[in-house]
């Protein structure tokens, strides 16, 4: 299988420093790649920056300003205490959503079987004219996008299984019929952002599109597993997507410090 690993020095330099999100996580995957002898059989790729046009599919043009001036003028966060900013932060968030869009393309045109993007800052609570939760701009929602304006998907899955509710994807694509948003995380009345609860399925013509599947504080392996199973699998089965995106956080791991979900290796 021909696997693409995206990833770029820049990503490192979105300096954070001892915020939970910071370099050391992309540090410790390549690490772990390496020293299990994973990486020489992957195809390294550097990405590329994503341009203006390409974050205007789903962001406003002051949200993509308001980034780039916070990263020029030294400003240490934007909108929130926990979206902290750096010099580099404007060119990393362009090189990870460019990077997302670069990976979809060559899946898309079966140049790669699939890809794996350890990008930051993140995306997923990032929200059209926001910046929240770590995010700035949505890479995973624009890829989405990306997909079924320029490409021509008409059936895009999006499954997001960070402990934390992907707000800004679920409310990007709420309305829609050809993106079908799947999110596994903590039960949203003991974990930020405070959404996706069960009763979040869609609206309008995206009714049915969005299915949150809250899991209470304290599950372990075997009922998380259990829920993969009779719940979660049937859907994307039923969906037949044509196209399968999947925002990868691994915060629901029983050792992260800022959720309480006790999941262990064996579930992901």
């Amino acid at each position: 299988m021909n696997t693409g690993f995206y990833s770029h020095p820049l990503f490192l330099e979105h300096d954070t420093g001892s915020h939970p999100e910071n370099a050391e996580r992309l540090i410790a995957i390549r690490n772990r790649l390496e020293s299990e002898r994973i990486l020489e059989n992957l195809e390294l790729r550097p990405g590329r920056q994503a341009t203006s046009g390409e974050i205007a599919m789903l962001h406003n043009e002051t949200l993509f300003d308001e980034v780039r001036q916070a990263s020029e003028e030294g400003m240490r966060t934007l909108h929130s205490p926990d979206c902290i900013v750096s010099e580099k932060t404007f060119s990393a968030a362009l090189q990870a959503v460019g990077s997302v869009l670069e990976a979809v393309e060559e899946v898309s045109e079966q140049r790669l079987d699939n890809a794996f993007c350890a990008v930051r800052p993140p995306g997923h609570h990032a929200e059209r004219d926001q910046a929240m939760g770590f995010c700035f701009f949505n890479s995973i929602a624009l890829a989405a996008e990306y997909l079924t304006r320029r490409l021509g998907y008409r059936r895009v899955l999006i499954f997001d299984f960070d402990v934390h509710h992907g707000n800004g994807t679920q409310h990007l694509f709420e309305e829609r019929d050809d993106v079908f948003f799947v999110s596994t995380h903590q039960d949203p009345r003991s974990c930020y952002p405070g959404t996706g609860y069960a009763r979040e399925t869609g609206r309008g013509p995206g009714s049915g599109f969005t299915r949150n599947l809250p899991l209470p504080p304290w599950t372990e392996d075997a009922a998380y597993l259990d829920q993969v199973e009779h719940q979660l699998l049937p859907l994307l089965i039923e969906y037949a997507p044509d196209f399968i995106l999947v925002s990868a956080g691994f915060d629901a791991h029983r050792d992260d410090p800022l959720a309480s979900l006790n999941l262990t290796e064996r579930a992901f």
